[in-house]
C-alpha cells in the first residue's frame, strides 16, 4: 500500500449536500458489486481542486482526499479511449497520480488481459459546456482481467448515471452556496447600512465579510471626497498587524475606478496575474507585496454608487489552490454595490453633521454677539432713561416737554427691543439645557390673564378665558410657557380694536394639549402669515404698522414652542380676526393636584 499525498483541507469548503453524497455512495457501491470490481470512487471538481466524495472497497480515510485538477487532466490526456471510459496501463502511469491513489494489494495474473495493480480505468465527467467536473473510477476487477466488451457496456451505463448524479450534486451545491452567500450578504449590508459613520460602517462588516467568503483577511478602502483622504480598515484572523497598504495605493485606486466602470471583480494571484488594465510591472509589484504579507490569492472588488467609484474591497486567502468561484465573485460584486451605498450614506450623514455643527457654532456666536450687544446697550440706555426721569419737565417750555416725552418713548421702545433680543438669544442658545417639569396650563393662563387685564381694559378689549375644571398638564418650563402665552395674548389685545374680544381656551386631546387664542382684531394677510414667525418681521398692513412692536415677539413664541416639541398654527382673515393654535405634548404622569 502506498502513502497518499493530500492538498491542504483548508483549500476547499466542506461538501454541504449530504443527501447527494449518499446517492453517490450508493452509485459507487453498485458499480463495485454489479460491474465486478472490488473498488470504485467518485471525484468532484470544486473550488479549483478535485475531492473524492464517495468510495467503496477502500479505507474510510480515502474519502475526502484532494487531488490537484491539473494532475487529473494530465492523466486524462495520457489515457486510451474506451468509449466513455479511459484506460491508462501501468507502464504509462503518471508518478504524480500515484501520490493520490489507493493501490490495491493484488498479484497480477498471467496473460495479456491481466489487470495490473497500477492500471487505471476511469470515466471523466463533463458538463453541457464541456467543462471537466469529475471522475468515476474503478479498480481491482474480481476476475483479475481487463473488462470485456460486455463489462464495458455495463460500465458505460454507470458512467451515464454518474454524470447525472455528479452534475445534480454540483448544481445543488452551487444553489446551497448561493443561498448561504445571499443570506450572509444581507447580514453584511444590514450591519453596514445601520451605521451612522464611515468608521463604524467599515468596522461593522469586516469580520462578517471574511467569514462569508471563507477568507483569511480583508482590507477595505473608502475614497475621500475629491479624491483625497482615503480611509482604510483591515482585518486578519489571528492578527492585529496592519500591512503597509499605502505602498500599492496608486495601482489599486486606479484599478478600482476602471473596474467599477466595467463592473468587474478581479481574482488575482500568480495563476491569474494578467488582469485588464494591469501592466506586467504593476502585477509583479502587487505579487511581491502579497508574498511579503503572506497572501497567495485575493479577490479585488470595486465599490460605488451609480457612476461614482467610492472605494474597493480586497478579500485574501493564503493559498491560490482554491479558486474564487463564480458564485463568490457574483456575491462580491453585489456586496461592492451595497457597501458603496453604505459608504455614500455615511458620507451624507457626515456632511449633514458637519453642516449642523457649523450652524450650531454660528448660533452660539450669534447668541454671544446679541448678549454682548444687549448688555452693552443696557448701560447707556439706563443712564439716558435715568437722566430723562430727573428732568424737571414743569420748568420746560412746551416744545422741550414734547422732546423729552419723545425721547422717553424712544428709550422705552429701545428697552423693549433689547429685552426681546436677549430673550430671543436665550431661546436660541443651543447650549441652553431644557429640563421640563409638570406644568398646569390653567395656572399659566390665569397668570397671563391677570397680567394682560390692565392693557385690555385700557384698549377697550374684553379678555376672557375658557378653562377645564381639571388640571391640564404639559411637560415644560413654566417661565417659558408664561412668556409664550403672554406674547400671544398681548399681541391679540394690541391688534384688536376697542369693543373687540380676545378668548384664551385650553383643551386636553388625548396625548396632546391644545391652547387656542382667538381675537376679533384686524387680521393678517396671507402674504404676511408666511413670514410672521421670522425675526424682526413687521406686518405690511398699515393698520398694524402704527401700533408699536419689536418684530421679535412671535419669533420668540416659535422658539419656545419648538423647545417644547410642540406645533403652532395660525388662521387669520383681514378685518375679521386671528386664531393661534399651540399644540403641546401632554405630561404622561399627571401628578399635579386640583389644588
Amino acid at each position: 500500500m502506498q502513502d497518499r499525498q493530500e492538498v491542504s483541507g483548508d483549500d476547499v469548503t466542506p461538501f454541504a449536500d449530504e443527501q447527494t453524497r449518499q446517492h453517490l455512495q450508493v452509485l459507487v457501491e453498485g458499480v463495485a458489486t454489479l460491474a465486478g470490481f472490488e473498488q470504485s470512487a467518485v471525484t468532484l471538481r470544486r473550488d479549483g481542486v478535485c475531492e473524492i466524495i464517495a468510495a467503496a472497497g477502500v479505507s474510510t480515510d480515502f474519502v475526502g482526499t484532494l487531488v490537484p485538477t491539473e494532475v487529473l487532466l494530465d492523466e486524462i490526456a495520457n489515457a486510451d479511449e474506451w468509449g466513455a471510459w479511459r484506460f491508462v496501463p501501468h507502464e504509462r502511469i503518471d508518478e504524480r497520480m500515484l501520490g493520490y491513489s489507493h493501490i490495491p494489494d493484488l498479484t497480477p495474473l498471467e496473460g495479456d488481459d491481466a489487470w495490473h495493480p497500477l492500471d487505471s480505468l476511469f470515466a471523466p465527467i463533463y458538463d453541457d459546456a464541456g467543462e471537466f467536473r469529475g471522475i468515476l473510477g474503478v479498480d481491482a476487477p474480481r476476475d483479475g482481467r481487463l473488462p470485456s466488451p460486455e463489462k464495458l457496456e455495463v460500465l458505460t451505463r454507470y458512467a451515464e448515471v454518474a454524470r447525472t448524479l455528479v452534475l445534480v450534486a454540483l448544481e445543488r451545491e452551487e444553489l446551497n452556496e448561493k443561498v448561504r452567500m445571499a443570506t450572509e450578504a444581507r447580514e453584511i449590508v444590514r450591519r453596514a447600512l445601520g451605521e451612522p459613520t464611515l468608521d463604524l460602517v467599515l468596522a461593522a462588516c469586516r469580520q462578517t465579510l471574511v467569514e462569508c467568503f471563507d477568507a483569511v483577511g480583508m482590507w477595505l478602502t473608502a475614497f475621500g471626497e475629491g479624491g483625497a483622504g482615503h480611509t482604510t480598515t483591515s482585518y486578519a484572523r489571528g492578527s492585529d498587524v496592519d500591512p503597509p497598504f499605502s505602498e500599492i495605493d496608486d495601482t489599486v485606486v486606479r484599478l478600482a475606478r476602471r473596474y467599477w466602470d466595467d463592473q468587474y471583480v478581479a481574482p488575482f494571484s500568480r495563476a491569474h496575474a494578467e488582469q485588464p488594465g494591469l501592466p506586467p510591472q504593476d502585477a509583479d509589484r502587487l505579487l511581491a507585496f502579497l508574498d511579503r504579507i503572506g497572501i497567495g490569492s485575493v479577490l479585488f472588488v470595486p465599490m460605488g454608487v451609480g457612476t461614482e467609484c467610492l472605494g474597493f474591497l480586497v478579500l485574501t486567502r493564503v493559498s491560490d489552490s482554491r479558486e474564487w468561484t463564480d458564485v463568490e465573485r457574483d456575491a462580491a460584486r453585489d456586496i461592492g454595490r451595497d457597501l458603496g451605498r453604505a459608504v455614500a450614506n455615511a458620507r451624507q450623514l457626515e456632511r449633514e453633521r458637519a453642516v449642523v455643527d457649523r450652524l450650531r457654532k454660528l448660533d452660539s456666536y450669534r447668541v454671544e454677539v446679541v448678549n454682548t450687544l444687549g448688555h452693552e446697550l443696557r448701560n447707556p440706555l439706563f443712564s439716558m432713561s435715568a437722566n430723562l426721569e430727573l428732568l424737571d419737565v414743569d420748568r420746560l417750555d412746551e416744545e422741550s416737554r414734547r422732546s423729552v416725552a419723545a425721547a422717553t418713548r424712544g428709550a422705552t421702545r429701545m428697552r423693549a427691543v433689547i429685552e426681546d433680543m436677549l430673550t430671543m438669544a436665550q431661546m436660541s442658545d443651543p447650549r441652553r439645557e431644557f429640563e421640563p417639569v409638570p406644568v398646569d396650563l390653567r395656572r399659566v393662563v390665569h397668570d397671563v390673564h391677570d397680567e394682560c387685564h390692565a392693557a385690555a381694559t385700557a384698549g377697550g378689549v374684553e379678555c376672557r378665558t375658557e378653562l377645564p375644571s381639571e388640571p391640564v398638564v404639559v411637560a415644560g418650563q413654566p417661565d417659558e410657557l408664561h412668556r409664550m402665552l403672554t406674547n400671544l395674548t398681548s399681541n391679540a389685545i394690541k391688534y384688536t380694536d376697542p369693543g373687540g374680544q380676545v378668548t384664551i381656551r385650553v383643551e386636553p386631546r388625548g396625548d396632546e394639549v391644545v391652547t387656542r387664542i382667538d381675537d376679533t382684531g384686524i387680521g393678517i394677510s396671507a402674504l404676511d402669515q408666511a413670514q410672521l414667525f421670522r425675526e424682526f418681521f413687521r406686518s405690511t398692513n398699515p393698520a398694524a404698522l402704527v401700533r408699536p412692536g419689536t418684530g421679535l415677539g412671535l419669533a420668540i413664541v416659535a422658539r419656545i414652542v419648538n423647545r417644547h416639541s410642540g406645533t403652532i398654527e395660525l388662521d387669520s382673515v383681514r378685518d375679521r380676526g386671528t386664531s393661534v393654535i399651540v399644540t403641546l405634548p401632554a405630561h404622561r404622569d399627571d401628578g399635579v393636584s386640583r389644588a
